[in-house]
């Protein structure tokens, strides 16, 4: 008698533990998308915060009302959230949603898109590497 609703499970010295593995190898953090921070979405952000008055990430992020984590997630490539994405287009109008989340330069006015442009191009950079701090003063090491 064959009832449809069982399984059937093969024998436990053939099950392959080796195909299960955790840890390092796992899924990647949910939300984070593939492209990291050279993700188009965070290339924009971190230019619209070069391009604004507050250059500066925590000040940039205090001046959107949002926390500095949150600024630094988005610039590294998790999704931009329909609440970040009001406050920029309400804080700087010069800014349109749909450049910001599509990269349609066509909704930008061409001073902006003369200001973003050299911005944009330097953030997509993956040749230069980035500076870690710039609070470290010149001729110290720390030693």
């Amino acid at each position: 008698m064959t009832n449809s609703n069982s399984l059937n499970l093969q024998g436990p010295n053939s099950f392959d533990t080796k195909k299960l593995e955790f840890g390092a190898k796992f899924s990647p953090m949910v939300g984070q998308e593939s492209g990291g921070r050279f993700k188009p979405t965070a290339i924009r952000m971190r230019a619209v915060r070069r391009a604004s008055i507050y250059p500066d990430r925590q000040d940039f992020a205090k001046f959107l009302g949002i926390t500095a984590p949150n600024l630094s997630n988005i610039e590294n490539g998790f999704p931009i959230s329909p609440n970040v994405q009001d406050r920029v287009i309400a804080k700087m109008p010069w800014i349109s949603r749909s450049w910001l989340i599509d990269g349609d330069e066509g909704s930008l006015t061409g001073a902006t898109l003369q200001r973003l442009a050299p911005l944009v191009t330097e953030e997509s950079d993956t040749t230069t590497p980035r500076s870690r701090s710039r609070s470290r003063s010149k001729g110290s090491s720390g030693r």
